[in-house]
């Protein structure tokens, strides 16, 4: 049952919770205090929370148009015997070193940052005009958007680019990082999925088309030593941008959204410097909106390549999906209607979700029909973004649960404050209305790899990070899943604010020296 909503106090003024995207004034590394940890960590919760988000808006004195353009910085926080150690440190991409180097803007950003004027681009594009070249665009890469655990490498990523490979044990940035070579595309996307019945990483890289040139989209299945196990390479008319996609047992789902259009008047607006591609991401109505759906492997019932129209909407994030027979796949998304863009809502958000809150609708794809369902209304009332799923059961028929950051208030689309726990099968629903922000929820199972086939969907925690305006620090809530609703098990509190973030993941791995895990306080 959903929780009652309480008598809540006056809503946050905008201009405290713009403090939540400041800059982090240093990296940190250190354990957290007993007296600091309200409640109790669950002895059973040990592992690795990783998240990557912005550390910055400006770059000595130039500010930056949107936090999507400011550099990674990476947060750990480990779980060890009931203690919590948190790191924090910057992704020392190329760009940054030269910028910090330098100190002064020298690259451009995907969301409009520029360190030139548009006179200075249009003059460096007609001279490559008259030279008979192609010019130059310098773009930054952050790489702050998801960081991840696998194979003995922390990957941090931002998908239009190389990701980079972090040590696990310290952060530190080891460099760029090409995959033995096999990210052909030269970037990698920000989601990946776990198939662990067969013990593998599924992820994508993709390549706008412009002109004559084609959209490229490689799919990449890897082992847990990194040895390429699987891979596709497509080139699907219209498929210009993809966020996400969902992971079957026999297919690869992705969406073909109608607000991506790679024109080569758009191309220009870019090389002059009057828009950006981020700011050209809006609703273009002759474009499809499409479920594309690629069989996984040579066994999949369809062996072609299926494009079912569906409503025109753009999503970002899937939550849960489910292949229900050999013709039926369900599922739910976070859907932006058709008044969506990207442009950095009041100083707070990184879309207008005061405009068009993000929708969490259910669909259903019959492949033996080429037909796609979609419920006629949101399966959940709330404006919610950011969904995660049990990170192990992605694609089976025991993935249930979906937990989004959420705005549940009545009368206010923004700023998410809320979580969410939503049931695929509708059955019932869960709010925890937070003191804070928060941040996208992560969902830790209970048994770590054993919860493949062993527990509920909901068996585990969940960890939350809040931005506290008030007092401009930040918190780690753990919730229990299965009653989200009741509030956290423990709140670690910081004396320091931590930058909001964007993707999040945790590994049952705990890369901590057990000989530094301080000793409990002798009582008194």
């Amino acid at each position: 049952m959903a929780t009652s909503n309480p008598d809540f106090s006056e809503p946050i003024h905008y201009s405290k919770l713009r403090k939540g995207w400041h800059a982090s004034p240093k990296e940190y590394d250190y354990w957290v205090p007993e007296v600091d940890i309200e409640g109790s960590i669950p002895r059973d919760l040990e592992g690795t929370l990783f998240r990557n988000g912005p550390g910055l808006l400006e770059v000595y004195g130039s500010e930056l148009k949107h936090p999507i353009d400011g550099d990674g910085m990476v947060v750990a926080l480990s779980f060890v015997d009931g203690r919590v150690h948190l790191r924090t440190r910057f992704v020392a991409t190329k760009e940054r070193l030269e910028e910090q180097k330098e100190r002064k803007l020298l690259y451009r950003g995907q969301m409009g940052t520029n360190p030139h004027s548009a006179i200075r681009d249009t003059a460096v594009l007609l001279k490559s005009f008259l030279t008979l070249s192609w010019p130059t665009l310098r773009y930054r890469n952050p790489s702050n958007t998801n960081v991840f655990y696998w194979g003995g490498k922390v990957l941090t990523v931002y998908e239009t680019k190389y990701p980079h490979c972090l040590d696990p044990h310290t952060l530190e940035t080891l460099g760029v990082e090409t995959l033995n070579g096999t990210l052909k595309l030269r970037a990698l996307a920000a989601h990946f999925r776990l198939d662990m019945i067969n013990n593998r990483l599924v992820c994508f890289g993709l390549t706008p088309g412009v002109g004559s040139r084609e959209p490229s989209l490689a799919i990449y299945e890897y082992d847990d030593k990194w040895n390429l196990v699987q891979h596709q390479l497509h080139h699907i008319d219209g498929l210009n941008y993809a966020h996400d996609f969902l992971l079957l047992r026999d297919y690869y789902v992705f969406h073909m959204t109608p607000f991506a259009d790679m024109t080569l008047t758009a191309a220009l607006k870019v090389f002059t410097g009057l828009s950006s591609p981020g700011e050209l991401m809006k609703y273009h109505s002759h474009l499809p909106s499409r479920f594309v759906v690629i069989p996984r492997h040579k066994k999949a019932p369809y062996q072609e390549v299926k494009l079912l129209d569906t409503e025109p909407f753009h999503i970002f994030h899937f939550g849960n999906a489910q292949q229900t027979d050999l013709d039926t796949i369900s599922f739910n998304a976070v859907c932006l209607g058709p008044k969506f863009n990207m442009s950095f809502d009041k100083k707070i958000w990184l879309g207008n979700s005061s405009v068009t809150p993000g929708n969490m609708c259910k669909f259903t794809l019959h492949l033996d029909r080429d037909k796609c369902d979609q419920s006629l209304k949101p399966s959940d009332p709330a404006n919610v973004e950011f969904p995660t799923v049990h990170p192990y059961r992605h694609g089976l028929s025991t993935s249930r649960y979906s937990y989004l950051m959420s705005s549940d208030r009545e009368g206010y689309k923004m700023p998410y404050r809320d979580v969410v726990k939503h049931d695929l099968k509708g059955e019932s629903r869960q709010v925890w209305y937070s003191h804070g922000c928060v941040g996208e929820p992560v969902f830790v199972p209970r048994l770590g790899w054993a919860s493949i086939n062993q527990g509920d969907d909901d068996d585990g925690y969940v960890l939350v990070m809040l931005y506290i305006p008030d007092k401009h620090v930040s918190e780690f809530a753990v919730l229990d899943a299965k009653h989200v609703d009741r509030g956290p098990l423990a709140r670690i509190k910081l004396k320091h604010h931590i930058p909001y973030g964007f993707h999040g993941t945790f590994t049952p791995h705990v890369f901590i020296k057990n000989d530094s895990v301080p000793k409990p306080a002798a009582k008194l």
